[in-house]
This record gives C-alpha cells, structure tokens and sequence, in this order.
C-alpha cells in the first residue's frame, strides 16, 4: 500500500479502457507516462480526473485513463512525478493459465464420503454419507449456496456452451457439466425419509456456541441442521436446471429423476408451512441464509437477531422465501419447456406471470436470487413469455452499475452511501461493503455480461463494449486497482501478478494453490475476527484484514469462485471480440 499506484497486476486486453489510479494530495493538473522496458516513453499525456476523499475508500487520487496503449507487450510502467508503477502487461489472454485455476478450485475443494449421523438436538436419527464441494472456511455443505454457485456455472454453460470442453482441454481439470454433476450429488439425499424440507446444513465440525450436536466430546463433529423451506427451494431450483443440462450431456435416467426430484421439494416447499430456522438450529457458525441478513446479525456488539423477520431492507412485505420460490418456479419451468412437459410449463408459467418477483432485475446474492431467475429466462427466451420489462429492467440497472463506477475507484458497481443495508443496530456506519463484497460486484458483473451480450446481438455495438468495459473494470479492481493494492486471489506461481493474496481462511486447501478468490472487503459485520480492523475505523474498501488469516474479509467460498469464472472467461474469450465489432464499426464511420 505505500506505493500510490492502483492496477490491474495480471494486465490489459488491448480494446479495453484501462484506468489506473495515482493516490495524491495534490489536485492540479498532473503529467504521465507510460514506459517500456528501461525508459523508453510509448504513451504520455496529461490528467485532472481527480476524487477528492473518496467515501468508499478514504483516498484522494487521479484517475489516469491510458486506453490509447492498444499495443500488447510487457514491462509496461505508469510514471508520475518520478515515480513508476510495478510492470503491467498488455494481451488477448492477460490471466493465463490463472483462468483455469479459478475454475479448479471446485475440484480442489471436493470432499468424498464424509459421514454425518447426529443432528442438532437429536431432532433425527438419520445418517446419510455425502460427496460435496466445501463450502467456506469451515468446510461444511450449504444447499443454499450450493445452489448459488451451481447456478452461476450452469448460467455459464447455458450461456456459452463452448466452455463445456475449456477447461478439461487445457489440462487436469473436469469438465463444467462433470463438475455441476458432482457438485448436485448431495441434493437428492438430504430431505430425509419421512420429512418434507431439506436439512440447510451439514456441519464437517461445529463448536458449542449454539447448536449442541450431541455424541462427541465438547460436541465437536459432524453435525446436521434442522430443516428448512429455503434450502427445499434451492433443491428444488438447482436440479430442474441440472434435468435441462442432463438432456443435453447426460441421460435419460438422471435427468428423469433429477426433474421429478425438483417437482417434489417444489412442491414440498410450496404445501407445507414455511419454516426459517434460527442460527439454535444450524449446527455451529453460520449457515443460514436470510433475505435481511443485514438484520439477523446485529454488528456491533455482535449479537442476534431473528433472521425470519420481514424486512427491512429493499421491501419490508418481503420475507425470507419469495425470491428462492419465484426462483425454483423459473428453473422448472425452463427444464419442462426443454424436456417437453407443456402442461407442467404452463401451470409453472401461471405461477411466475403472478409472481411479485417476476422479472425482477437488480444486485443478486444468496438472499435475493430472482435475478437470477430472470437471468435464465432471458438466456432461454421462451417464446410463449414476454421478457420485454425484462429486457428494460436489465439496460436500466446495468446503465445504474457504469454511473457507480464514475464516481470513485473504477471498478466499484455498489451505490456506497445507499442506505438499503441500515441494519438500525448499534452503529450507524457505513455497510455498503457487504461481507462477499468481491462476490457481490462479481455478480454485478455477471448483469453487465448480459446486457453487453445483448447489446451485440442487437447489432449495438458500442453499447455493448461500454457493457463490456464495465465488466473489465470490475476484474482491475479484483487483480489490483482497490484501495488494498492486492489481487484477491492466490496466484503464487504466477509472478508476473504482484501483490496477490498470499492467506485466506481455508482450512482444507494450502495456499499455495493458486485461483482461491479471497471474499473482500467486509464493513458489514466483524464477526468477531481479531484480525480485523476495529469497526468502523475506516472506509469500506479498507475493511480488510491486512494481517492474518481472519474470516471477516480473507474467508473463501464456492458462491464467490463460482461468480469469478464466468466473468474471466467472458474477459478472455468474448470480450475481445465486442470490443473489436465496437472498434471497427467506429472506423468505418
């Protein structure tokens, strides 16, 4: 952080408009350079693009836009009043072989035949052995954010069906339908024999701070939560997507049963009471997933409050369930256009052209995925449904994401001084970088993916690298240009990427594997990390633990990996080619 320079570390694509920012007190009109090699000057001119105290990271800077440099080379520096930059390269492939790490993360984090026979307070006697991703610091499976990250590869492979072989072709990796394969293994086994919902967590270990899981000493090991309606939903939701995938990469048999499967814990979820379960019935830390999230968890002091409550944020009518429920009703009904079950798609359709959700377009996360839903509805276009406030919704907020990122450091998508995440606890700071906050611009990202693919499609193809360069900029905040100065992610073979994370909460993988997306800045909660900065003692963007392995901001999970795949391989493989049809249509004018 002592150098006043922000990049991005793993470089540029040729087309894209590069800004880098140069952190100075002073606010007169500034001279650059760009150099190659030794000293030689490629590119100079002259800023006064200047943010005086940014809100969202305390910094004063200049916004240096060297978008002329098209030239792909390396030992490129920045100089500013005697001062350089570390070397930043220019090319068509600027992450490498980094771009198939991202994605082998799911690999390297698979657990198989963990056995799981108690429960939180004895509540079943059922044991069941599962094969699944870990998910997060702790090791444990989520369905609900399984389901989250399984959606965001499956979007992927709808959306671009040449990725399918990507990976497996550049080496030891699986293919993406083998690995959505692998990862929906657990989600046919766990609404147990007798119930109607299904179990929101199995704990690899769980603590006596809440849930007691009797059985082992000091109540440590496996564990199994209570049921609940919001993880039956992303049951539901993720295997009638899978039944779409299987019809075209698998077979009959996995696909008839994975569509029957969804149907019932659809309707499972839609007929039986709705049950939220409370941080008492998870087993151990974290696993429960509320809309308000910003409301269960009081952030200072850190304590609980009930995370089934309405409200407050966004709607206060809301409640915990709608957006999975609008979600599941989407994904089945997709999977019976493509399976051919017209009646069940038009009884789903009924059900979705009622919804309050419907269409829906904003910021998505695992406590407001209907965007989500309507993501894959306009990846489809089924023709019997009209997406045209769909299509409105989606150019309004993805023009809302490029106004945010005019204001401070130019990757940041988020409104900082929005207040839609008071929590109205004990502190009144800021809270707009929320605990994932690197996942959460990513899925911004993910939004201007769809409207730049778009924008392409309809022949505009300047708006469509605006799009685009939208989501570039996101990755230059990911791989260098924050107020931190680190990439957010492990890339220790990879030198030429300076100032990676080296540490993160990951008690099953060693850091010295590379492609591991640290979680971000956190100005939501501590959540008690030591290694924290004392709350509210900076700005969002700085809300990082500089020291330590702490969880509150360095904690890796498969929701904020799954949302990094799919923008690096739109930056390598389909970004260029916007930025070219934008370029060319340009110079023929």
């Amino acid at each position: 952080m002592n150098s006043p320079f922000r990049l991005n570390y793993a470089g540029y694509l040729p087309l894209q408009n590069k800004v880098a920012v140069f952190i100075s007190p002073n606010q007169q009109a500034i001279d650059w350079q760009v150099i190659q090699g030794k000293n030689k000057v490629v590119l100079q001119g002259v800023t006064e693009d200047y943010r005086a105290d940014d809100f969202a990271s305390g910094d004063s800077f200049y916004r240096i836009d060297f978008s002329a440099l098209t030239t792909p080379g390396n030992n490129y520096r920045l100089r500013i009043n005697g001062q350089e930059s570390v070397f930043f390269s220019i090319s068509d492939d600027p992450y490498g072989d980094l771009k198939y790490e991202f994605f082998d993360y799911f690999k390297d984090h698979e657990r198989r035949g963990d056995h799981f026979n108690r429960a939180v307070n004895n509540w079943t006697d059922h044991s069941v052995t599962l094969d699944f991703v870990a998910d997060a610091g702790d090791q444990g499976y989520y369905p609900v954010n399984a389901a989250e990250a399984q959606w965001a590869l499956i979007n992927l492979l709808e959306t671009y069906p040449n990725v399918n072989e990507y990976y497996q072709q550049a080496g030891d990796y699986n293919q993406v339908y083998s690995q959505l394969a692998f990862m929906s293994r657990p989600m046919d086994k766990i609404i147990f024999p007798g119930q109607k919902l299904a179990a929101a967590k199995f704990a690899t270990f769980t603590n006596t701070t809440y849930a007691v899981c009797p059985g082992a000493p000091g109540n440590s090991g496996p564990c199994i939560s209570k049921p609940e309606t919001k993880a039956t939903f992303s049951i539901a939701r993720t295997l009638a997507a899978m039944a779409r995938l299987h019809q075209n990469y698998g077979n009959t048999a996995i696909r008839d049963h994975h569509y029957q499967y969804a149907k019932m814990a659809l309707h499972n979820a839609q007929q039986t009471p709705f049950v939220c379960i409370t941080h008492k019935d998870v087993g151990g830390e974290g696993g429960y997933y509320p809309n308000n999230d910003n409301w269960s968890l009081w952030r200072d002091p850190r304590s609980h409050r009930d995370p089934c409550a309405d409200g407050p944020i966004a709607d206060p009518k809301d409640n915990n369930i709608n957006d999975d429920h609008y979600a599941a009703l989407v994904e089945l009904y997709l999977a019976a256009l493509t399976l051919g079950h017209t009646t069940d798609a038009q009884q789903l359709k009924t059900q979705i052209e009622a919804h309050s959700h419907h269409l829906r377009i904003d910021s998505f996360f695992f406590g407001a995925v209907s965007p989500e839903a309507t993501l894959s509805l306009l990846t489809h276009q089924p023709k019997d449904m009209d997406l045209s406030a769909a299509h409105q919704d989606l150019t309004t907020f993805a023009n809302t994401i490029l106004r945010n990122q005019q204001v401070g450091y130019p990757g940041v998508t988020l409104d900082v001084q929005a207040n839609i995440w008071d929590a109205k606890d004990n502190d009144d700071k800021d809270n707009n970088f929320r605990w994932a906050s690197n996942r959460m611009q990513l899925n911004d990202a993910r939004i201007l993916m769809v409207a730049a693919d778009i924008s392409y499609a309809q022949g505009a193809y300047q708006q469509a690298a605006d799009y685009t360069n939208g989501v570039l900029r996101v990755l230059d905040q990911i791989s260098g240009t924050n107020a931190v100065a680190l990439a957010m992610y492990t890339a220790e073979h990879y030198p030429h990427i300076e100032h990676a994370v080296t540490r993160t909460h990951d008690a099953l993988v060693s850091d010295s594997e590379d492609g591991k997306l640290a979680l971000g800045p956190n100005n939501w909660t501590n959540s008690n990390d030591p290694e924290m900065p004392k709350f509210g003692s900076l700005p969002g963007m700085k809300m990082f633990t500089l020291t330590g392995t702490g969880w509150a901001s360095r904690e890796i999970a498969i929701d904020g990996n799954a949302a990094l795949v799919p923008v690096v391989y739109f930056a390598t493989e389909v970004a260029g080619k916007y930025l070219r049809a934008a370029h060319n249509h340009q110079h023929r004018q």
